[in-house]
Order: structure tokens, then C-alpha cells, then sequence
């Protein structure tokens, strides 16, 4: 890099910054196609946020580069330049994966991706390959040399710099930022205004731009007496210790434990479970308890597999995963000498599961399979499964857990498995398109979920040729659905859709007649059903907000949560409520059908009361400090 003076340098950063600016609003333009644009006030709204987010999406970069400037010396300017580069490349990558992540998924880069990228085995759980890896790679490795391309147009002398020069000086950048900065302001009085009203048009196309930061104007209103028309927003205390269970629990010891065999698989939605998709798990059904209309505890792995064995809202993870609390079903299976083999083809790490399901249980009776893929992995520890019974000590009970991962994107299955053609032979997240290719994501879905099912088919048939059945619960279930855009999604944690929450239960417990139940159940009610098969006689409101599957009364609605929200459902209504304040959930009250009601308002508050009973269960057992 030749010298340059103080004065040129700044004007070629400044065109640099410039064309930068034109870049993120070229590549910020592709959210509006996620945005529902309902009438003129929402258009504009949008394109007021793109100009004003795309400033703020430049603002490090520019800080950065400020900062490193001043403090540099000498006339090559090399740090600055580095720093205006490297900051920007920074930008644009992160502003395409997110781009990427919300058109696959409806949800920004936050804290469940953090999550993601940060606890081990989070990576790998995705599924990616090594051809998407090196796309990936490509991908962002293209967009760190874009600001270099920037920079080589922004010389001095070159058609665009003269250009740059004649039509943006110093005067028409002020008229500039005091353009924006008037944009910004307006926008964030629209947005604080649309929620006092629940105008949904403006709220939901904010909700589209990433790291959109909403004003309201809640407190401000009250003080002249104005209500907002959005619903209750249910708030958890920060300082609240846990108070789990309520009192200890009364139980004896049953005079022959029965053995536990419990097989969860990854993104398990209920309608595959039909005759031809899944054969083995509808033959054992049949002498089993089949229930048609299960919920899971929530849209995603963490939230599903908490509800389901601690049979408490998914919103209590936080603080069981802060103190290291276990489920007090896994305490009672440890207190009854159970011989404990869990066995995961991911890892126990992603979600937390090792620190908080399984705390208690000694690292080596938990064993993560790495071999293979996904589909292999599952067929390895069912060998190691039917291996197991072979040599284990017969008066001792077992608890084994199994946690599949065959269903789970980028659906993994052999050649053999395949039931549905043509089907995506190379699932790449990179280069995939969502829309076209849909309809071959699903049969590849279909035919992973038709391996699992010949896995579980061994496991029936293991326990059967050794007579474990008469002494065995079974349970089969999924941890959530998985959605192919029929709500306009794809794959889950991203709404309270049916597609993403349904999930199949298949429950034999050795004694119960065989029966198909169509009436609603949940993931909420696993804990309190085994836990009387356990000796525990204390009710199951100490422990749990669940009830019985065998003698509990017929369930009339659930709760579903996610990181920020949680979700109410019956058989009339679902609605949707922010954890936090300040937080907007479009179309927040739905039919059962997921289809928006004509006033949720209205809605929202004919369910006060069930909303404040919520509320309590939410706090049920946490104590404040």
C-alpha cells in the first residue's frame, strides 16, 4: 500500500464506508421477503428500517475504524485500513448467516444459536457435512474479500471515486445522517405507537430485520391513563431460588420394580406414525397404549426432553440447569438401585442434559456414539443395547434410555431405508433452496424416520425373544415435530405449530389393556405417570404439573414453551405470550389449526384468567431469595 496523506486516506475511507453502505442495504433488502407487507404504512416502515439498520449494521465498523485511526501513526495507514476491512468483512458474514438462518428457520442469530455454536456437541448436532463445511467456508471467506474489492474501487482517480467526490461531500453526508437520524426517530415513534394498538402489520415486519430493538411507550401511556391493546406479558422473578420438590416424597418400594426401556428420537412429528412409515412401532402399538393427540413440552430438543422428565413448563430449565437439579423421577430410579445405560447418538452436552436430566447419573453409564452417521450411530447403540440385555444381572431392574438422531436435518438413512423417491440426495445447507427443494427435504425425512422405525423394530424384538415384555414399560415418543413449510417453516424452534410440537406416544406398561386415547395428552404428564409405578404415593402436584396417563382426569389443555415465550393451548385456541417485556410474538392467537383469529386482543383477554393461573404454575416451585 502506497503512502498516502491524512486527508486522502480519510476520503478513501469515506468512499469506502460509503460503498459499504450501499452493499448492506443490497444485501439487507433480501429480509423484506420475509416481511408479510400489509398496505403502505408497513411498505414504508420496512424501508425506513432497511436505511436506518443498515447506518447502525455499519456503526462498528465505523467506531472501530475511528478509534484505530486515532490512535495510529505514520502515513501508511495500515492499522486503520486493516481494521475498516476486517470489521466490515465481520459485518457482511454476519449479517448473510443470519439472512441464511432466519430463511430456513424464522428466527435471528440470539442466544439459542450462541448456545448452539458454544456447548459442545452443539455444532455436530446440526448435521452438517464436510461438503457444507467447505461451502460455508467459501461462502464467508468471499464475503471477507468483498471490503477488499470496496477498496480497490474506492482509489483515487478511478470513474467511481470522481463520482463518489462530485456528489458526496462533506455537506451532503451531514444532510445525510440528519436524514436518518429524523428516519429513526420517526420509526421508532411508529413502532411505539403500533403497540399500543396491536397493529400487527408494523410489529410483525419489525420482527423480520435482525437485532431490531422495539421502543414502547407503555409507561408513558400510563401515565395519561392509556391502556396497550396487546395481551398479558407473563414475567418470571430473577431472584427466585427453586423450592423442588414441595415437601419430600412419600414412597415405598414396589416388591418387583419394573424395568424402564425409554427411546426418544430427534424431530419425531405424529403423523409418521402410520403403517407403512413406521410398521414396527404400529405392530407394537397395537398391544400397547397408542395416544393420538400428544404434545410435546415444546418446540425444540431442550424443551421437550425437560417436560418430558421433569414434567415441569420448559421455562424451568433455567434454574434447574443453574443449581444442577435433577428430575426427582431419575432420583427415585437411583434410589431403587436401578442399573442405569443411557446411551445418545449425539451428545448429552447439547443440550445441557449431563446438568440437569441426568446430573446425578456417573459419566460411565452414559455413553455418546461417534461412529458413523447419524443413522449408523443409532444402529451401534441398538447393538450395544440387545448386547446389554444379554449379560446384564437379571434381579436387578434396568432403566435405559435411548435418544435417536436418524429423524433429526440432514434425515440420515441407508439406501435400503428408502420408501419414498426421489428424495435430496445432498442435503447442503449452503446452497439448497428451501421453497424448491421442500417436497424432496420431506422425503428424505420420511425415510429416515422409516430406519428408525427398523430400529426400534430390534430393540421390540430383543425384548420379546427374552421375555422382558411382561416385566418392561415401554415408551416411544418423539422430543418435538419437525415442519416442512405448511405454516411456512421449516424444521422447529421456531413457532408453536402443530407440525412442530405433535409428536406420537406409544406407552406399554406390563398389566394395562391395549387402548388408543384421543384425548389430549402431553409430555407434562410422563413423570406423573411413572412415578406411582415407582412406589412414590405423594401426589403428583409436589413434583410436577402433569397428571397421570393411567388415572389422571382427561387433560383439557397444555403449555408449551420456548427460550422467550410460552404457549397456551386447548381445543378451542392457542395463544402465544412473551416471557419478557417488550417483546412482540406475531399472530399470538391462533386456532387449533394454527390459522390467526380476527382479534386476538379480544382473546387475549377472555383467557385472563387462565393466563394468571399460568402465571402461578410458572412460579410453583421457586421460593423468592
Amino acid at each position: 500500500m502506497s503512502a498516502m496523506n491524512p486527508q486522502d486516506h480519510a476520503r478513501r475511507l469515506g468512499r469506502l464506508f460509503t460503498l459499504a453502505y450501499g452493499l448492506l442495504l443490497l444485501i439487507g433488502a433480501g429480509f423484506l421477503r420475509f416481511a408479510s407487507l400489509e398496505g403502505q404504512a408497513s411498505t414504508l416502515f420496512a424501508l425506513i428500517v432497511l436505511a436506518t439498520y443498515s447506518a447502525l449494521y455499519l456503526l462498528p465498523a465505523w467506531a472501530l475504524t475511528r478509534v484505530v485511526r486515532a490512535l495510529e501513526r505514520g502515513r501508511r495507514r495500515l492499522f486503520s485500513t486493516a481494521s475498516a476491512l476486517l470489521a466490515l468483512g465481520v459485518s457482511l458474514v454476519l449479517l448473510v448467516t443470519d439472512q441464511t438462518i432466519f430463511g430456513m428457520f424464522q428466527f435471528h442469530l440470539n442466544g439459542f444459536v450462541w448456545n448452539l455454536l458454544t456447548t459442545p456437541g452443539g455444532i455436530e448436532s446440526m448435521g452438517g457435512d464436510r461438503a457444507t463445511e467447505l461451502t460455508v467456508a467459501l461462502m464467508m471467506a468471499g464475503l471477507m474479500l468483498l471490503p477488499l474489492i470496496l477498496w480497490r474501487l474506492s482509489r483515487a482517480g478511478t470513474r467511481l471515486a470522481r463520482l463518489l467526490d462530485r456528489h458526496w461531500h462533506a455537506r451532503r453526508c451531514r444532510q445525510a445522517l440528519l436524514l436518518l437520524l429524523v428516519l429513526s426517530l420517526g420509526e421508532r415513534a411508529a413502532y411505539g405507537f403500533s403497540h399500543l394498538q396491536a397493529y400487527s402489520p408494523i410489529l410483525d415486519t419489525a420482527q423480520v430485520f435482525p437485532m431490531y430493538a422495539p421502543t414502547t411507550f407503555k409507561s408513558a401511556a400510563a401515565r395519561f391513563g392509556i391502556s396497550p391493546k396487546r395481551g398479558t406479558e407473563l414475567r418470571l422473578s430473577d431472584s427466585a431460588s427453586l423450592n423442588y420438590p414441595l415437601t419430600p416424597l412419600k414412597a415405598e418400594t414396589p416388591a418387583r420394580p419394573l424395568n424402564i426401556v425409554w427411546l426418544v428420537s430427534e424431530s419425531l412429528r405424529a403423523d409418521m406414525l402410520t403403517p407403512e412409515i413406521m410398521p414396527n412401532l404400529w405392530r407394537f402399538s397395537e398391544g400397547a397404549r397408542r395416544y393420538t393427540q400428544h404434545v410435546s413440552g415444546g418446540n425444540g430438543t431442550r424443551m421437550g426432553l425437560f417436560t418430558l422428565f421433569y414434567g415441569l413448563y420448559g421455562n424451568y430449565w433455567f434454574p434447574m440447569l443453574q443449581n444442577r437439579r435433577s428430575p426427582v423421577l431419575m432420583d427415585r430410579v437411583q434410589e431403587l438401585g436401578y442399573e442405569l445405560v443411557l446411551q445418545t447418538s449425539s451428545k448429552f452436552s447439547y443440550p445441557e442434559f449431563d446438568q440437569t436430566l441426568f446430573a446425578r447419573v456417573p459419566k460411565s453409564q452414559m455413553h455418546e456414539e461417534t461412529e458413523g452417521t447419524n443413522w449408523q450411530r443409532d444402529r451401534n447403540n441398538v447393538a450395544r443395547l440387545l448386547a446389554h440385555l444379554d449379560r446384564r444381572e437379571p434381579a436387578k431392574p434396568l432403566f435405559f434410555f435411548q435418544f435417536f438422531e436418524s429423524p433429526h436435518a440432514r434425515y440420515y438413512f441407508p439406501d435400503e431405508s428408502a420408501i419414498r423417491q426421489p428424495y435430496l440426495e445432498d442435503l447442503n445447507y449452503a446452497t439448497m433452496d428451501v421453497q424448491r427443494d421442500i417436497e424432496l427435504i420431506r422425503a428424505r425425512y420420511i425415510n429416515a424416520v422409516h430406519h428408525l422405525d427398523q430400529q426400534l423394530g430390534r430393540v421390540f424384538e430383543g425384548l420379546e425373544a427374552r421375555g422382558l415384555l411382561d416385566s418392561t414399560i415401554v415408551l416411544v415418543t418423539g422430543d418435538h415435530g419437525e415442519e416442512f413449510l405448511e405454516k411456512g417453516h421449516w424444521g422447529h424452534n421456531s413457532q408453536f405449530t402443530n407440525e412442530q410440537t405433535r409428536v406420537p406416544l406409544v406407552l406399554h406398561v406390563p398389566g394395562q389393556a391395549p387402548a388408543v386415547i384421543d384425548s389430549l395428552s402431553s409430555h407434562l404428564d410422563i413423570a406423573a405417570t411413572l412415578m406411582p409405578l415407582l412406589g412414590v404415593q405423594s401426589p403428583a402436584e409436589d413434583y410436577s404439573l402433569g397428571q397421570s396417563l393411567l388415572t389422571g382426569p382427561e387433560r383439557t389443555h397444555t403449555v408449551l414453551a420456548d427460550w422467550n415465550r410460552i404457549a397456551y393451548q386447548d381445543a378451542r385456541y392457542k395463544l402465544v405470550f412473551p416471557l419478557k417485556s417488550g417483546t412482540h410474538t406475531p399472530n399470538a392467537v391462533t386456532d387449533p389449526n394454527d390459522r390467526p383469529v380476527a382479534d386476538p386482543g379480544a382473546m387475549q383477554a377472555r383467557y385472563q384468567g387462565e393466563m394468571m393461573q399460568v402465571l402461578k404454575e410458572l412460579t410453583r416451585f421457586l421460593s423468592k431469595r
